[in-house]
């Protein structure tokens, strides 16, 4: 497995672009700066990365390390607090948030009250927060899933949405901004990177390369492919592939061989909640208790029989034990109805 191959899963870049009211020709253009995961953040996986590469490379492997970033049967909410913000912009993102509730689903959004919503810890002290916003750091970003608890402190931001202070009012690229962000905290990966759709065959890549690696965006060979190419594993949670998902990147048409006539081109990326989002999050978190508890014990017990034959030779480059950190968290099934 090579490290770009697996780092899709492990390193979330993000859909840029959100202010109140509509969007200027400036914000236009910055529509390809989008920004990965800080580096430091980046720099706690890869030991980790690089010790379940050792362990095991296989296809049905990767499926599993990517299903460890999904919340455990006893997260039924993620708790969300706020770094800054007054209670307007918590309530502006809070509600653009929410598109993702569903009745179809076992898992939930829980912002706190309106109007009192829940404000982080500084010293990272109180309860587990599950994702931890700020708006202070550069850049649109979030963890996958449980990697915000994994790899990143209590005191430390899991989603960032740079530059919304002072915003009372979401414009509609606001608000797809905010679904996106969520929808990867909740554990979801980009769309362009889903199998089914085939979007790997369908980039002109020499462009792709050329334009991400210049500004706005001056990224390296490694951080497009992170962003860009098709995820990979077995076990991977797939539906079919989502013109419309608001997890799919808007590119220009020449970034693909075949035009504005690519399936995977969109002339106006989508910033609603899909359809198929639902149904993707359906499935990796059925309704169904006893279907969600099923699927957590069987991924538990692959990914540890695949950590344990490594024995110590195998993980001592890794700083934690990761069947401990991603499968016996504390959750908040138990959890006081509003303990802030």
């Amino acid at each position: 497995m090579t490290a770009s191959a697996f780092s899709k899963w492990l390193v979330a870049a993000v859909i840029a672009l959100s202010a109140a009211g509509g969007a200027s020709a400036t914000e236009k253009e910055r529509l390809l700066a989008r920004d990965g995961l800080p580096a430091e953040y980046v720099k706690r996986m890869l030991q980790y990365q690089q010790a379940l590469e050792k362990l095991d490379d296989s296809e049905q492997a990767k499926g599993i390390y990517r299903n460890t970033t999904l919340w455990g049967p006893n997260y039924p909410k993620l708790r969300v607090c706020f770094f800054e913000g007054s209670q307007a912009l918590r309530d502006a993102v809070a509600n653009a948030a929410s598109e993702w509730a569903a009745e179809t689903t076992s898992i939930r959004l829980d912002f706190g009250k309106p109007g009192k919503r829940r404000s982080c810890q500084p010293d990272g002290s109180g309860a587990e927060m599950q994702i931890r916003v700020s708006f202070s750091k550069d850049g649109y970003w979030s963890h996958i899933g449980q990697n915000s608890v994994v790899f990143a402190a209590q005191n430390e931001p899991s989603l960032n949405l740079g530059g919304y202070l002072g915003i009372t009012q979401l414009s509609d690229y606001g608000k797809g901004t905010v679904r996106h962000e969520f929808g990867h905290a909740l554990g979801i990966e980009h769309e362009h990177q889903n199998p089914k759709g085939g979007c790997d065959d369908e980039y002109n890549w020499k462009r792709v390369y050329s334009y991400l690696q210049g500004p706005p965006n001056n990224w390296t060979k490694e951080t497009i492919d992170w962003n860009l190419r098709q995820a990979s594993g077995e076990d991977l949670q797939l539906t079919k592939f989502d013109r419309k998902s608001v997890m799919l990147y808007q590119f220009p048409a020449d970034f693909y061989r075949k035009g504005a006539k690519s399936k995977c081109f969109v002339a106006r990326e989508s910033t609603r909640v899909s359809a198929g989002d639902r149904a993707l999050l359906a499935l990796m978190y059925p309704a169904d208790p006893a279907s969600r508890i099923a699927a957590f014990k069987k991924n538990r017990e692959k990914f540890e029989a695949i950590w344990n034959k490594g024995g110590d030779a195998g993980t001592k480059g890794v700083m934690f034990d990761a069947v401990k950190a991603f499968f016996d968290r504390p959750g908040t099934k138990d959890a006081p109805a509003e303990e802030d």
